[in-house]
């Protein structure tokens, strides 16, 4: 849609209920009316009526004048979660890996400009923030960012390379030689490297999982802080063994659903 233009059978309702859900992030969990009116543009008598009925609904929890979200919304989650075969088989693999490495690694989606992690394993320890389920972040300077566009058609590349324009031309102007050598990378050899670029203490690998049934992409990374690292140990063992993971995946996807253990669309 373009302009002022609106799809006849679009919910305006029910995209602006889907806003205030959309408001609680992992830095905000808990929001007022005020807030979330000042976070999503909606009038708040308007945010007044959807976070009462989200709350009849179960999907928030009331705490006198503020929200959190409720367990509506993680069931909806779980059943999102408990149709990807991908997980149950890689949550095990990931683990190994993570706790070889000392580091984190993760599953992540493609959501418009951005990516989102569905699962993730790492070492129990609380030396250094590390991502969780359900953490977004931008496609451009993340190595699971030009792993997942990797993936992508011809086609679909053009486009996607004219979102990622379009939603932030200045993150777009400075890293768009770097995203798209990453991605040749992942098609040309597996696998690409980021050092720092997102978040400076940490080095990642980026590698280009599979695409299912329905098209979606998925793809690994594995992070591990700057202190952590021995040399070449990004490129020489870490790489190596997480492209290693992701085949193992695909060949045990395979064997249980043959039509989705496959890399290409």
């Amino acid at each position: 849609m373009t302009g002022g233009e609106r799809d006849a059978g679009f919910a305006t309702t029910l995209a602006k209920g889907l806003e205030v859900l959309g408001a609680f992030r992992r830095d905000r969990t808990i929001l007022t009316n005020v807030e979330i009116a000042a976070l999503t543009g909606i009038s708040r008598p308007t945010v007044a009526r959807l976070t009462h009925t989200l709350t009849e609904l179960g999907y928030l929890k009331r705490d006198r004048s503020r929200f959190r979200l409720g367990w509506g919304v993680l069931m909806l989650v779980n059943a999102l979660i408990a149709n990807i075969r991908i997980l149950s088989i890689a949550r095990p693999l990931m683990q190994e890996l993570a706790l070889d490495v000392g580091g984190t690694v993760s599953v992540g989606v493609i959501d418009g400009s951005r990516f989102v992690y569905v699962e993730t394993a790492r070492v129990n320890e609380n030396l250094w923030a590390t991502p969780d389920l359900g953490t977004i972040g931008p496609l451009v300077p993340t190595a699971i960012g030009r792993a997942l566009c990797s993936l992508l058609t011809e086609a679909e590349a053009g486009d996607k390379w004219a979102e990622l324009r379009a939603d932030d031309p200045d993150l777009w102007d400075a890293g768009a030689a770097s995203f798209h050598a990453g991605v040749e990378d992942c098609r040309s050899r597996g696998f690409t490297l980021v050092r720092g670029t997102w978040a400076p203490e940490v080095h990642s690998v980026g590698v280009p999982l599979l695409r299912d049934r329905s098209g979606e992409c998925f793809a690994l990374n594995c992070r591990v802080p700057v202190f952590r690292l021995r040399g070449n140990q990004l490129e020489d063992e870490i790489a190596p063994r997480l492209r290693s993971l992701a085949a193992s995946i695909r060949q045990q996807l395979e064997a249980v659903s043959p039509s989705e253990g496959r890399t290409g669309s």
